[in-house]
Parts: C-alpha cells; sequence; structure tokens
C-alpha cells in the first residue's frame, strides 16, 4: 500500500467502499478505529513513571488505536495463546501486539483495563501476536472480536496501492467525502529520503 485514508466516518464506510470498489479497488478493506487510554495491568495502575524505557513511557501517555475484526490478517501471526473462538462475540477478550506486549511488561492472561469516551473497559489478553508494520497495511497494537467495541465512538481506516495514473481519483474522493484525510506514503518516504541524502552529503 501506498495511500491510507483515515478519519472515514461510520455513515461513510459503505459510500467509501463502492467508490473504490467502482474504481477496480474492490478488495480494499476498512477497519474500525476507537481511541483507548491504558490504565491498568492486572488492577495496578500504569503510568509513564513506571517504566525506564522511553517508548513505553510514550505509549502509556497517550492513547491507542484499538480495533475489531474477526478474521487474523494476512500479516499477522499468532506468538502464543488462541485466536477467537466461537463464543468470544462481545466477550471481554483482546489480541496484544508482541512488541507492545513487551515494553509494557503484558503477559498472556493478563487483562487489561482501558479507559474509552470516559468510560472503563476490561479484557483478558487470549494471544500474542506478530505483525509485519513494515508491510503498510493497515494494523493495530491491541484488537477485539466484534462486540466489544461497536457501541463506542470510531471512526474507519484503510490502505491501498494506488497507481500513479490514478491519483486524480483521490481529489474526486476528498470531494465527495471532505472528511476523510489521504495520507500519501510515498510522498512521506520520498521527502524523507530526500533528507537523508542531504544529512549523508553533510556528513
Amino acid at each position: 500500500p501506498n495511500h491510507f485514508l483515515i478519519n472515514i466516518q461510520p455513515n461513510e464506510v459503505t459510500g467509501v467502499k463502492a467508490f473504490l470498489g467502482e474504481r477496480g479497488l474492490s478488495s480494499v478493506e476498512l477497519f474500525p478505529m476507537v481511541r483507548g487510554r491504558l490504565m491498568a495491568i492486572n488492577g495496578r495502575g500504569v503510568t509513564p513513571g513506571d517504566y525506564d524505557n522511553p517508548r513505553a513511557q510514550r505509549l502509556v501517555a497517550r492513547e491507542f488505536n484499538l480495533s475489531w475484526t474477526n478474521r487474523l490478517q494476512e500479516d499477522n501471526r499468532i506468538l502464543s495463546g488462541r485466536w477467537w473462538q466461537d463464543g468470544d462475540h462481545g466477550q471481554g477478550v483482546a489480541s496484544v501486539e508482541m512488541g507492545l506486549a513487551k515494553d509494557l511488561g503484558i503477559a498472556l492472561h493478563d487483562t487489561l483495563r482501558f479507559q474509552i469516551a470516559g468510560q472503563m473497559l476490561e479484557a483478558q489478553v487470549v494471544s500474542l501476536r506478530s505483525v509485519e508494520w513494515d508491510s503498510f497495511r493497515a494494523n493495530f497494537f491491541v484488537v477485539f472480536p466484534s462486540g466489544v467495541l461497536d457501541g463506542y465512538p470510531a471512526t474507519w481506516i484503510t490502505s491501498f496501492h494506488l497507481p500513479a495514473g490514478q491519483k486524480p481519483l483521490l481529489a474526486e474522493l476528498v470531494r465527495r467525502y471532505p472528511s476523510v484525510t489521504v495520507l500519501d506514503v510515498e510522498a512521506l518516504m520520498t521527502k524523507v529520503r530526500d533528507i537523508m541524502d542531504r544529512v549523508i552529503a553533510a556528513v
């Protein structure tokens, strides 16, 4: 993928998916995203001061992007525990990305408490998984089965590959759905490479 669409509103999901499908991007999958802050692990409150690792401090200080899905993505792999089973729908269970778990000291079967839109939600960690972040697909640190986060405020996100010749359709999409934000990953990476080249030349 070389483009992300973020801030897709719930009432725009069907329309955006249809818009992309009509233009040859029918395989694009949209994912819900809910903002939540980790408040406690096994009933013990967590704060940035509990960690020496700067990355862990940043993670605890901000909200996570949480999501729900019933299908394990192709670039995710279960390292320990299990994926959803029959009966997990709407239940307080979660899958956590291994890097996050390592940084924050989260283990399989731990209970996590999140604050979402002013409400508390607890879930038991039933799996730890690896994520290929460099795939540039939409991925999340913590995911739940459907029925757990459905009642919370959510926006939707997707990523896809768009050939250079089809770039004009992005402007058409934004005109039709003004709230949607387009992130051109290719342009961002080109800018990063340019900065790196300048640094190398300076050195």
